[in-house]
């Protein structure tokens, strides 16, 4: 019944009621004749334009497209009226006020009188502008992101279910030696050998299957057959097709560098443990490694035990010079620090028997695991030591006696007659030669001569103070240095050194006059005792106020001792009588 009132219904009020629908699109909707002449429009399709129904109606795409527009719109126009056939575009559309751009996904279909013939065209436009805008900002982001991925430092792929390749970035086509659209499609077994496809499908397959990330080196041969190694972090989309997207660094240059470290650390430690000095690193507040001959140096059973000693448990309290080991030791490495290099002579302690060392060491600066550290090359002097001693025993000393010689007495002399000059203080020089002594080489050898002055030389050590010296000066003559014997006192000075150096003069008169047992072996276990006599004649002079020159006043103080041997012999004569 409602269809039969409907059908009653006025033409016109029903045409109302399709502009209605029609108003209430949010499409635009229009109609042209032939000539490309709005015949109709809808509310949307005018408020677009900015004007009304009246003021489109007769007009064409001129009167409000500016002129590339309305040509465009004028040819998709004629070819719908001449082919008939419907046609779907996006369009870009400025109306001639120069409003916004905007895109419409445009349908225009031909419009058909009752005979059939074509009368006009009817369009529908869908305003696509922000949908335009979202899918370009898609490109152009898309567009960024493989830019970005073709220029990262790295390679950067994507494989399907299959275990081909969906996507690769510049870098790792090119590691190829092809094109990546070439890649694209391929499988590892197509790129490279079968054993390195093998492995890293091992490795996909259980992300695959796992669906867990995977962090892991891969070995590749690449397009100029170059072993490359990768770090590589694998992963599954599950939002892509379950894709696996990989992300892989080249680390051939990182593997090589660390394969000669390792070398070069090999080679470090022979000659660290090959070497026959001592060598310690060590930082601030620990031993950190030392080697074999460190540990035989001081005396440690094995490198546990030597790293957890200190620095000071291997030293003396204090140093030979008198100073503070552990005040030394700081200042020592805090030059080396600053300098690179140090060098200094140090006393180590064993520390089984406590035994004190004399050692050279080389600090040198370096950098140990980002931290300041310092390595140690010590040498032992001991064996030096020894030499130098030797040498300097056979410079200045006798060698029959072991007193000093002449070379040794004139430096001591030189050092007392400095110090006379600074404090006024007098001394003397008491010169004597043996009397008696030829004859006991000639009867018994020069075995006896020998015996017999290394026991003068014990006598008169035993007759003199620890601040005298007594040397030998060659045969059979000796030489005494008094150094300042008198109390200071100006008035007193010329007697007091006088007595004093009589004094000792005398006591050496004396001990020198006693017979001599002299014990010589004569071969085997057997022996033979040689009792002799021997006296001497002794000359003295006292210094200042004569002449400060050491050798005129040991000339003086021959001439003294020539004088008592013309008296009679054991005699003691002053050079200033």
């Amino acid at each position: 019944m409602q269809d039969c009132d409907e059908a009653k219904r006025p033409l016109g009020s029903q045409l109302h009621a399709l502009r209605g629908v029609l108003d209430g699109l949010g499409a635009l909707i229009f109609t042209k004749d032939r000539h490309g002449i709005y015949t109709y429009a809808n509310q949307r399709f005018c408020e677009t334009l900015g004007t009304s129904l009246d003021a489109i109606i007769g007009r064409s795409s001129a009167d409000f497209f500016d002129a590339d527009t309305s040509g465009r719109l004028q040819s998709d126009d004629r070819q719908v009226l001449e082919t008939g056939c419907r046609i779907s575009r996006r369009e870009l559309r400025l109306s001639k006020d120069n409003h916004e751009q905007r895109c419409y996904l445009a349908v225009k279909a031909p419009v058909f009188d009752a005979d059939g013939h074509i009368s006009g065209l009817s369009g529908v436009l869908i305003d696509i502008t922000e949908h335009a805008r979202t899918e370009q900002q898609l490109r152009e982001n898309q567009q960024l992101l493989m830019t970005v991925l073709d220029n990262v430092d790295g390679f950067v792929f994507m494989k399907g279910p299959d275990r081909r390749y969906r996507y690769v970035n510049r870098a790792f086509a090119d590691l190829f030696l092809l094109p990546a659209e070439t890649v694209v499609g391929q499988d590892d077994n197509a790129l490279m050998r079968a054993e390195d496809a093998r492995r890293i499908r091992d490795i996909d397959d259980k992300v695959f299957a796992t669906g867990v990330p995977i962090a892991v080196e891969e070995q590749v041969t690449d397009g100029q057959g170059q072993l490359r190694h990768w770090w590589v972090k694998k992963l599954l989309l599950h939002g892509h097709g379950d894709a696996l997207l990989g992300f892989a660094t080249d680390i051939t240059e990182l593997k090589a560098a660390e394969e000669e470290l390792k070398r070069s650390e090999a080679r470090f430690r022979v000659l660290f443990e090959a070497s026959h000095e001592a060598l310690v690193v060590f930082d601030e507040a620990h031993l950190i490694d030392c080697n074999q001959s460190t540990l035989d140096l001081l005396g440690v059973p094995s490198r546990e035990a030597f790293r957890g000693l200190t620095g000071g448990m291997l030293a003396p309290r204090f140093q030979p010079c008198g100073g503070a080991s552990s005040k030394l030791a700081a200042r020592h490495m805090e030059a080396a620090r600053r300098n690179g290099h140090h060098q200094l002579e140090w006393t180590v302690q064993r520390h089984d028997n406590q035994l004190e060392i004399p050692v050279e060491v080389t600090l040198s600066a370096l950098e140990l695991d980002g931290r300041p550290a310092l390595l140690a090359t010590i040498r032992d002097l001991t064996e030096r030591k020894r030499y130098e001693e030797q040498i300097h025993q056979l410079a200045y000393y006798d060698a029959l006696t072991g007193l000093p010689n002449r070379r040794l007495f004139f430096d001591r002399l030189a050092q007392t007659l400095a110090r006379s000059q600074r404090s006024g203080r007098h001394g003397a020089i008491i010169y004597l030669d043996l009397d008696n002594f030829k004859p006991l080489n000639d009867r018994h050898g020069h075995k006896a001569g020998d015996l017999l002055l290394q026991e003068v030389a014990y006598r008169l050590s035993a007759c003199l103070r620890d601040e005298d010296t007594v040397a030998r000066l060659g045969g059979d003559e000796f030489a005494v240095l008094l150094a300042q014997i008198d109390d200071g006192q100006p008035d007193s000075q010329r007697d007091a050194t006088l007595q004093h150096a009589s004094d000792v003069a005398e006591r050496i008169r004396d001990a020198l006059a006693r017979p001599y047992v002299l014990t010589m072996n004569t071969g085997g276990a057997s022996t033979e005792q040689v009792e002799h006599h021997c006296s001497a004649s002794v000359g003295v002079t006292l210094f200042p106020p004569c002449e400060m020159d050491g050798e005129a006043m040991l000339r003086r103080a021959d001439a003294a001792m020539y004088a008592a041997k013309a008296a009679g012999r054991n005699q003691i004569r002053f050079a200033d009588e």
